[in-house]
């Protein structure tokens, strides 16, 4: 099945809102009960569909106060090993590609220059590094919403997907897949694991 532009936007969307919000409990339940992860699944189809559709199977069958505290001990403090300790899934690419793996490194610069290239902004982007999974997938979410009107090509994105998603989100996927302890956050890894080929332009056709 071929993901339209429109489908990745809302995918990218969906997944870097859930990076960035896990923690909230209300945002879980919204997704829940509109069924966009089933819905996305079918659009997308193939193995990231699968993973989209588990998800949603998932969130019907885990509850949303427990997959926020999950979130918020593999992305946000460590409660298990004290707050100091390291996270289970650090959500900024500098902890795995930049130099020193630390926060507000130079792969948080270099995609901060890439926003302000795009003059885009949107909705708590300022609220993190640059760099955080959350912020990088909405921000190509919203290079796709100007490429499914009409009003950018997908040179922005393509070089973006490269530069950033490419490199760090499989690895950030698979260990947000290995230190998770429900079906929800462990197919989530699975999906931005699986992100980079759709958003790279490969298997997805124009709105």
């Amino acid at each position: 099945m071929m993901a339209t532009t429109s489908d990745l936007r809302d995918v990218c969307w969906l997944l870097g809102g859930l990076a960035l919000g896990g923690a909230r409990p209300d945002l879980l339940r919204e997704v829940r009960q509109g069924g966009v992860t089933a819905k996305l699944g079918v659009a997308l189809g193939g193995q990231l569909g699968e993973a989209l559709a588990t998800m949603q199977r998932a969130l019907e069958a885990e509850e949303p106060d427990a997959l926020a505290t999950e979130y918020t001990r593999l992305m946000v403090t460590n409660a298990d090993r004290g707050a100091r300790s390291p996270l289970p899934v650090p959500p900024w690419e500098d902890c795995y590609k930049g130099e020193g793996r630390k926060v507000m490194g130079s792969r948080s610069q270099t995609a901060l220059r890439a926003y302000a290239a795009a003059a885009l902004g949107f909705e708590g982007m300022k609220e993190q590094p640059a760099d955080h999974i959350g912020l990088e997938l909405c921000f190509v979410a919203a290079l796709l919403d100007e490429e499914a009107r009409g009003a950018r090509d997908a040179t922005a994105r393509a070089a973006f997907v490269s530069e950033h998603i490419r490199g760090f989100s499989p690895a950030l996927g698979r260990a947000l897949t290995d230190a998770a302890r429900t079906t929800f956050w462990r197919e989530a890894g699975r999906a931005i694991a699986l992100l980079p080929g759709p958003l790279s332009g490969e298997t997805h056709a124009t709105n």
